[in-house]
């Protein structure tokens, strides 16, 4: 994906953002929403990756020694808008500290959770592992590196 087309999506899809401000932050390939800080001193921000059909937001908190990820949000792009198609939330006692690999998953898990209800809609039939690849490789289009 160029840079032109990937900031038309960019434009298009991360107002859901209600005007926050949005850097890009290539050594871990996200963008990074401004965030703010708790009375408590813990700072929460949204970690956003995005492809040309999906977008996926991390919220996420920072504490003294960890950052956590409270929540996920999917949006599928139909190529004016964004629209929010699962999202979970962690938090309190469930709290999860941030990894990578679990938010990917995850994120994989709704998506196919997604599909799955599209698919019965449709009456259309689709084995769990070309359903679980095709979500992988949704997501995995939305962690690749965007810009140089």
């Amino acid at each position: 994906m160029n840079n032109t087309a990937l900031q038309t999506i960019a434009t298009k899809a991360l107002p859901a953002l209600s005007g926050e401000q949005v850097t890009y932050n290539a050594a871990k390939n996200v963008f990074l929403s401004q965030g703010y800080t708790s009375a408590a001193g813990n700072m929460y921000y949204k970690a956003i990756r995005l492809s040309n059909r999906l977008v996926v937001y991390y919220d996420l908190g920072q504490g003294y020694a960890y950052t956590f990820l409270n929540g996920i949000k999917l949006y599928c792009f139909d190529g004016q808008k964004a629209n929010l198609i699962a999202q979970k939330y962690w938090g309190g006692y469930d709290y999860r500290i941030f990894s990578e690999q679990f938010a990917k998953e995850q994120s994989i898990l709704m998506l196919k959770s997604f599909l799955e209800g599209q698919l019965k809609i449709q009456g259309a039939r689709v084995s769990d592992q070309e359903l679980i690849c095709f979500a992988r490789g949704m997501i995995e289009e939305t962690q690749r590196k965007q810009l140089a």
